[in-house]
């Protein structure tokens, strides 16, 4: 009888699929850091300062739409073909694609070009990303057995956090201090080295190929994959809360946070530590903070027992996810009606930012644990990416609501339908029974 393996660092395509994600990851959390504070600082150059906001809530939404739409092609793509081959295509394409744009940077273009090539970009990203996520997150149970699975889970959750610590700091270091053409050829060199890293990673495609290699339509792949989580109420019913709490919290930080740090800190004089930090710098030790809490409780996780039920943990997540989130609200709308001065809310923030990391482990662990565990292994891909739309599905509305209602009306507007969506959403979830069973 083989050994049954003690730990999953003994499992050479977990550290390869680990190692290959490291370079390309860290790159791609700079690149994000920086593309949002980009796109409004120019968007503001060449349409004013009240329309930058819509044109950055366009420029989200249009990524999110064109997700969502070519995710669930993704996911069947995932369950008939080799998922290995997929993720290093896709990766060695994005490379590729993002140092091209690096090109167009360097030559200088005029600022309508620049903003046609930068949203032609994001929708090539979009739908690269739309085929490599299913086929990396449905890729895991393939290469670890399954009583490895958590730790297996739970080391890639805090290797990302690492990424994001590592890419968010060198973001604010790189933004503020070098031109924005280098952000661009560091992300592209990362996917190429991932993808030359991925190439090697073997795993028995018998498995899901040989199930799904009868030419059957995408679209019928895709019904299947839906009536299979049909089934599975619970889980179904959690992905629709995540839909709804999504639509309210996701543009707290896709959209708010780079507008209060490029429109507010950055014109601010004598804030906290303004003589050594940058409003970049102040910009990626707020997300950073998030990383490095979901790290250590990454690590927690990681030397626990797989658990037969985690509802409770759900639960309790969820409501202290709404909490903070609330309070976060309440202190932007104070600052932003002049009650609270901008130093209290940069340490407000950092320990917000803080806490969040904690209760996202404790939440995203075990919804990813579940989705592996109880998913059959030839539907993982198209059920993966379809869970992927049903979360965030209403995410690219979200992102032009905030562009909207910050550029038309006032950004204290849209954290007061922030605060009032994030309640209504959240308790709406955990009051349901269906999620007992999970």
């Amino acid at each position: 009888m083989e050994k049954q393996q003690s730990h999953v660092f003994r499992n050479k395509n977990f550290n390869l699929l680990l190692g290959g994600v490291l370079v390309s990851n860290i790159a791609h959390i700079l690149f994000n850091f920086a593309i949002s504070l980009y796109i409004l600082g120019i968007a503001g150059d060449a349409f004013g300062r009240g329309n930058a906001a819509l044109t950055q809530g366009l420029y989200l939404a249009l990524s999110g739409l064109v997700l969502v739409i070519a995710v669930p092609f993704g996911g069947s793509l995932a369950d008939r073909f080799d998922k290995v081959k997929i993720m290093w295509i896709t990766d060695f394409l994005r490379g590729f694609v993002i140092l091209a744009v690096a090109w167009v940077l360097w030559t200088e273009p005029g600022i309508y070009t620049l903003l046609a090539v930068l949203f032609a970009m994001n929708v090539i990203l979009a739908i690269n990303g739309a085929f490599f996520n299913p086929a990396s997150s449905s890729l895991l149970r393939f290469i670890v057995p399954d009583h490895l699975l958590q730790q297996a889970s739970s080391l890639l959750r805090g290797s990302a956090n690492i990424q994001n610590i590592i890419g968010l700091v060198l973001g604010g270091i790189i933004y503020a201090t070098m031109d924005i053409e280098w952000i661009f050829a560091i992300n592209g060199l990362g996917y190429i080295i991932s993808a030359a890293t991925e190439i090697f990673i073997t795993y028995d495609k018998s498995d899901h190929v040989s199930k799904n290699s009868e030419k059957k339509r995408v679209f019928s792949d895709i019904k299947e994959g839906f009536f299979y989580l049909r089934g599975e109420k619970a889980v179904l019913y959690l992905l629709l809360g995540a839909l709804a709490i999504n639509f309210f919290v996701s543009p707290i930080y896709s959209n708010a946070m780079p507008y209060f740090i490029e429109f507010k800190l950055a014109l601010t004089e004598g804030y906290l530590f303004s003589e050594l930090l940058k409003p970049a710098n102040w910009y990626s030790i707020i997300m950073a903070t998030f990383s490095i809490s979901a790290l250590i409780m990454s690590l927690i996780y990681a030397r626990k027992k797989t658990q037969d039920k985690y509802a409770s943990t759900i639960k309790f997540s969820m409501f202290m996810f709404a909490v903070i989130l609330s309070f976060q609200s309440i202190l932007m709308i104070l600052y932003y009606i002049n009650v609270i001065e901008i130093n209290p809310v940069l340490v407000m923030l950092t320990i917000v930012s803080l806490t969040l990391g904690i209760f996202n482990i404790m939440l995203n662990v075990p919804v990813t644990l579940i989705l592996q565990r109880n998913v059959d292994k030839d539907k993982l891909g198209k059920v993966s990416s379809l869970a992927t739309v049903l979360s965030q599905a209403l995410i690219p509305i979200g992102s032009l609501t905030a562009g909207l209602l910050i550029s038309q009306i006032s950004i204290v507007s849209f954290y007061f339908f922030s605060l009032f969506g994030t309640i209504v959403a959240t308790t709406w979830v955990i009051r349901n029974k269906t999620l007992d069973t999970l």
